[in-house]
């Protein structure tokens, strides 16, 4: 397949009134407290959404064992939205049981991050999504951005099953520097025979420089009516 140029791959660039940020949160319960912390997310979550520019909230189930139980993802008009008063008054007025659960948690990471690329929205609600969180070599900031910009997104989305990507750069967090948020209608899309052509020098280049790539496969597990939606 040839590379994108001009309006094909322009046509990727964060526009005007999309989502700008995303908050994503990789979390696991306290051993045995599983139904008690998804009740308390529940909570978490939702108080979130009352910060302007917090625009939704949707939280993911792990489909494979290892690493995080649950992944929280919120669209932000902006990652400075997260700089906002109201949003620092949530921490602010925590209650003493929220401070108790987060104390508890085994894990709970993190990130901020800004839209670098995206392929037009799919579903409000995905219900399947894959993760790639990866660290390019030193230097190649750029090849990597264009790498996905001109030709692996465009890919991808031949393969069947494959709905939507974004490519977001972290802003806060101790993870990758990168992450690519994959749509799926199925994990089968995983196992596609088009999944073969993705694999180009291009990506091999790329990926063989990666110091750090981590991986999620999720389901959804629960969404959440924005504030201003549900007061309507």
């Amino acid at each position: 397949m040839e590379t994108l140029h001009g309006t094909a791959a322009a046509a990727l660039l964060p526009a005007a009134g999309q989502p700008h940020g995303l908050l994503l949160a990789f979390s696991s319960p306290p051993p045995g407290e599983e139904e008690a912390f998804n009740t308390w997310y529940q909570e978490h979550a939702t108080a979130r959404l009352t910060v302007p520019g917090v625009l939704n909230a949707r939280r993911y189930q792990a489909i494979r064992e290892d690493g995080p139980r649950y992944m929280a993802c919120y669209d932000l008009e902006a990652p400075e939205t997260l700089h906002r008063p109201e949003y620092q008054r949530l921490y602010a007025e925590q209650s003493e049981y929220e401070r108790d659960m987060m104390a508890r948690l085994p894990l709970m990471d993190r990130r901020v991050l800004k839209l670098v690329l995206a392929s037009p929205a799919w579903s409000a609600d995905p219900a399947f999504m894959l993760t790639v969180a990866l660290e390019p070599a030193v230097g190649t900031r750029d090849d990597f951005i264009a790498w996905y910009r001109e030709e692996h997104i465009a890919m991808l989305l031949e393969v069947p099953g494959w709905r939507r990507a974004r490519l977001v750069e972290q802003v806060e967090g101790r993870g990758p520097s990168f992450c690519a948020i994959h749509e799926l209608e199925s994990p089968e899309a995983l196992q596609s025979e088009a999944m073969a052509k993705t694999r180009t020098p291009w990506r091999e280049r790329v990926i063989g420089g990666v110091s750090r790539d981590e991986r999620g496969l999720w389901n959804l597990f629960s969404t959440f009516p924005h504030a201003s939606r549900a007061r309507a």
